[in-house]
């Protein structure tokens, strides 16, 4: 049997789809599973042995067409579209696969009828299978609406088997690094800290009470991060990529700057504590043994979205932004 799943989107959702992944080749040992990916989320797909073979999405026309090309030279007996958008659906309906199968997400903002409305219409012509998922609905009437459940609730729908409780650990295979600290908290610096509930001054006099703790405080960052931290930035020593390798002990707080992805799963599987807004940090945490805490945006539907974002099968702590008492329970998540 050969199934290709499209998920040409973010890292995180690409980590929510690998329970799928694992769950058929768990109950089906001879399944080939390939799966059609971005550029964003090659990185988690590389790492992960239940994966045969991958097909690297560019948005360029000409290699679109390519990996269509190559996708209609595998005969596969299902697609599944996972990802939403045009793109997605196109290369699933020409690929030429036996049984297409359609995952759309309605608007969890608006109820409006014509939402996704030519997705639906070629769902309707071109897949024999299309699941709707209208996220207002079913979470008033609590109803999953958890990604990887849905996902999982689409391949059964097709009359596969598969592991639903599958555990995904240790993807990276990464040792953890013995810096000679004390407990390591990584705190990853997303622009998302910094709203109309918690400010730069905020975070800083947090930084400054974690530091009363027996830890080590690390800050990760992405492209947003010096868009918002400007005297995080001139307040604590900054450790490049390139410095990281010959980091050898760690005795301070430290910010370390635009790590690539190896050294940046690294550090977090190294750390015994991960506080972060919820985002891409959030899911490759879940997949380490480390401590996770997790603060959502508090004007941004936070319920629904940890209902449908939460990490797979992860203990973890839920905060949110506008919580009065947030930095009290951050260093109660830690001590």
């Amino acid at each position: 049997m050969k199934i290709c799943l499209v998920r040409n989107d973010k890292m995180g959702d690409m980590i929510l789809t690998l329970p799928v992944v694992q769950g058929l080749k768990e109950a089906n040992k001879g399944y080939q599973i390939d799966i059609v990916c971005s550029k964003k989320n090659y990185k988690i797909c590389k790492n992960y042995k239940f994966i045969n073979k991958i097909f690297l999405l560019h948005n360029k026309s000409y290699q679109i067409l390519k990996i269509i090309s190559k996708l209609r030279n595998e005969n596969y007996d299902y697609i599944f579209t996972f990802s939403p958008g045009i793109i997605s659906i196109l290369i699933s309906i020409f690929s030429k696969s036996k049984t297409k199968s359609l995952l759309i997400f309605k608007s969890r903002y608006r109820n409006i009828y014509l939402s996704k409305f030519l997705d639906k219409i070629l769902g309707k012509i071109f897949f024999n299978h299309c699941l709707i998922i209208d996220r207002r609905l079913r979470y008033s009437q609590n109803i999953t609406i958890h990604q990887t459940e849905v996902m999982m609730e689409l391949v059964t729908k097709n009359g596969l088997n598969l592991n639903n409780k599958a555990e995904i650990m240790n993807v990276f295979g990464f040792d953890k690094i013995n810096l000679n600290s004390k407990k390591l908290c990584l705190i990853h610096l997303s622009s998302k800290w910094v709203n109309k509930y918690f400010s730069e001054e905020n975070f800083i006099n947090l930084l400054d009470n974690l530091k009363n703790l027996k830890i080590n405080i690390l800050m990760t960052t992405d492209g947003t991060s010096k868009n918002v931290f400007y005297e995080i930035f001139k307040k604590y020593e900054i450790i490049t990529n390139e410095g990281f390798k010959n980091l050898k002990s760690i005795n301070k707080s430290l910010i370390l700057d635009q790590l690539n992805f190896d050294n940046w799963t690294s550090i977090i599987n190294s750390s015994s504590y991960v506080i972060t807004p919820e985002c891409g940090c959030t899911h490759i945490a879940s997949l380490s043994e480390t401590k996770l805490c997790v603060i959502y945006d508090a004007d941004n539907v936070p319920e629904m979205i940890a209902k449908e974002y939460a990490p797979w099968k992860k203990k973890y702590k839920k905060l949110l932004f506008n919580n009065q008492n947030l930095e009290k329970e951050l260093i109660s998540f830690i001590s």
